[in-house]
């Protein structure tokens, strides 16, 4: 499994677990309509990050007029499809709103601070040059 998948999957399964907790917190002082409102909203902020990973895992190893079309592409996609699974519900009115809206931007948001750290390291990293990477023992 390559770096940006385990990121990817990692990353989810922390706000996934996260998510889950506010919603039953949500639950207890709301209700189970804003509740299933805000995980709703979660986990479509959830398959939209994950669908970040597939956009690399696409543009690795294409040449670059054709990764710009994937990524051009992707991007429509990705957000086509937030627009259509958050603005469907929200226009019938098929249940709270702001309970939605802020479940797919907590992701977002969450996802950005619980995976910044591990990326900085990941790109600290592969910045080294490979001497410095690689650990020497010598035994006396």
């Amino acid at each position: 499994m390559s770096a940006h998948w385990r990121l990817a999957i990692h990353g989810a399964v922390r706000v996934s677990a996260g998510a889950a907790l506010v919603g039953v917190v949500v639950w207890f002082l709301y209700g189970a309509a804003y509740a299933g409102s805000f995980f709703y909203g979660a986990g479509v902020g959830i398959l939209s990050f994950i669908s970040t990973a597939l956009t690399v895992s696409l543009l690795m190893g294409r040449s670059k007029a054709f990764g710009m079309m994937i990524g051009g592409a992707s991007f429509a996609a990705r957000y086509g499809f937030a627009a259509v699974a958050l603005g469907v519900p929200a226009y019938l009115s098929l249940w709270p709103l702001v309970a939605m809206l802020v479940g797919f931007a907590g992701v977002y948001l969450v996802e950005n601070v619980v995976l910044l750290p591990r990326v900085l390291i990941m790109r600290s990293d592969a910045e080294r040059p490979v001497y410095e990477r690689v650990e020497r023992r010598v035994e006396a």
